[in-house]
C-alpha cells in the first residue's frame, strides 16, 4: 500500500501551507451521500463490468481543511457474460461491500468552486453467487402464479444457488472530487473519483468509482 502511504503524506505536508493562505468556517461534522458507477480495473475488468455504486458517510471536521469520514461503500459488479456462457452458466452476480476510515483534505478556495483530496483504508468485502434454472416440484398452484402462467401441474420454475463465495479483505482507497456550494451554508454538490484496491482472496479486487452527490 505504498502509492497510499505516499499519497497522504503529500497532502499532509500540503495542509499548513494551504490552511494559511485561505481560512474556511466549517460545521462540526460532515457528512456525505452519492452515487454513480464503478469501474473495474486490472484483473477485476476481466471478470466484472462496470456497476452502479452507493456510498454514505461522515465524521468530524479538525479544522475548515481537515476532516476524518467513516464510510460505507457498495459497488456492484455484474459478472460478464462472456465469463458465462463458455462454463454453460445462466446466471451470476457480485458485489464489493466497504467500511473504511478516511482523512479528507479540502482545498481553500474563495468562490462556490471548491475541491478535496481523501483517502484512507479499512474492511472490504466481495461476495457473489452462481445460480441455475430449476423445477421445484409439489407447488402448490395458488390463483396468483397460475395467472402468470408460472405453475403447471403442481412445478413451479426457479433458480437456485449452485456456488457461492465471500472474501473479506483490508484494503485502501485514494482520489479527489469537485464540491459547488448550493448557497449560503455548508451544502455542496460533489462530484468525485476514487480507487478502491483490496487484496481478496485468488484475485485481487481493483474499482474505480465516480460518484455524484451532496456533502455538507
Amino acid at each position: 500500500m505504498r502509492w497510499l502511504a505516499r499519497g497522504l503524506f503529500l497532502a499532509i505536508l500540503w495542509v499548513p501551507a494551504a490552511s494559511q493562505e485561505v481560512t474556511h468556517e466549517a460545521p462540526p461534522f460532515n457528512f456525505n451521500i452519492g452515487g454513480g458507477i464503478g469501474f473495474p480495473l486490472g484483473t477485476t475488468s476481466n471478470f466484472a463490468n462496470n456497476g452502479a455504486n452507493f456510498v454514505v458517510g461522515g465524521g468530524p471536521n479538525l479544522s475548515g481543511v481537515v476532516g476524518v469520514s467513516g464510510e460505507f461503500m457498495w459497488n456492484d459488479l455484474p459478472i460478464k457474460r462472456t465469463v458465462l456462457h463458455p462454463l454453460a452458466i445462466l446466471g451470476a452476480s457480485a458485489r464489493e461491500y466497504g467500511l473504511t476510515l478516511n482523512a479528507i483534505v479540502r482545498v481553500p478556495t474563495a468562490g462556490r468552486l471548491g475541491g478535496y483530496v481523501t483517502g484512507g483504508g479499512g474492511w472490504y468485502r466481495r461476495s457473489g453467487e452462481l445460480t441455475a434454472p430449476t423445477i421445484v416440484p409439489g407447488t402448490i398452484c395458488a390463483g396468483f402464479w397460475v395467472w402468470w402462467g408460472a405453475c403447471v401441474s403442481g412445478l413451479f420454475p426457479t433458480d437456485a444457488v449452485i456456488a457461492s463465495s465471500h472474501s473479506n479483505a483490508f484494503g485502501g482507497n485514494i482520489g479527489g472530487g469537485l464540491t459547488y456550494n448550493l448557497g449560503s451554508g455548508f451544502t455542496k454538490l460533489y462530484a468525485e473519483v476514487r480507487y478502491h484496491h483490496a487484496t481478496h482472496d485468488h484475485v485481487d479486487t481493483n474499482i474505480l468509482p465516480l460518484t455524484f452527490g451532496l456533502r455538507w
